[in-house]
């Protein structure tokens, strides 16, 4: 039997993860090299309880600079460009640039949480798949409560590349904004979108 008290800790890091926005830009050289900057939009509230007595040294939601250099001591072929944070009511917004020598460093930092990124090489084509939500049943009062607190945020990536690129969503979500073909793709949606019962998302990029 599951404890209460699992289901309590479950609660709370759904409830937290759904006070931030992620904003995700990729560029891609033709060698394989590239950069990606990041802007995460996290709530002043969730920021602050990083900041109580004891936790200082153990943030809720690993945007700090500190979290980034780790990332790149692990990963061979990431660099760490610049890092910036600010106050933006009611968040704090935090902007980060990341250098990569190959897309198989790049895709290392994007997997960090594990069967979150896939990259596949066949027929002279690359494709680049990203799981966003995996549509696990959530109890329906922590979901209205989740879809709450999450409406002002938002999922949004963009990968520029010498060559047309094309880019694919599977999963039927709400208010989901593409940019398919083009040397800059892209897509945008709403946090609460992707937090639906039983939504499930895949973003597929593909180029030569």
């Amino acid at each position: 039997m599951i404890s209460k008290r699992f289901i309590s800790m479950f609660s709370i890091v759904m409830l937290l993860s759904s006070c931030i926005g992620v904003n995700a830009d990729m560029v891609l050289r033709a060698n394989g090299s590239g950069s990606i900057t990041l802007e995460y939009r996290v709530s002043q509230f969730l920021e602050s309880l990083g900041k109580l007595d004891g936790n200082e040294n153990w943030p809720l939601i690993p945007v700090g600079r500190a979290d980034f250099e780790r990332s790149v001591q692990r990963i061979d072929g990431l660099k760490l460009v610049s890092f910036a944070s600010k106050k933006q009511e009611p968040d704090v917004v935090y902007t980060v640039k990341l250098a990569f020598s190959t897309l198989d460093a790049l895709v290392r930092f994007l997997d960090a949480t594990s069967n979150h990124a896939v990259l596949t090489r066949e027929a002279g084509k690359t494709r680049l798949s990203l799981t966003l939500s995996r549509g696990k049943d959530i109890d329906p009062e922590l979901l209205s409560l989740f879809t709450s607190v999450s409406q002002p945020y938002s999922i949004a990536l963009s990968l520029s590349t010498p060559n047309n690129a094309a880019l694919s969503v599977s999963g039927d979500i709400a208010g989901v904004s593409i940019v398919p073909n083009g040397r800059k793709v892209s897509f945008s949606a709403p946090l609460p979108a992707l937090l639906k019962q039983g939504t499930s998302a895949t973003v597929d990029i593909q180029w030569q």
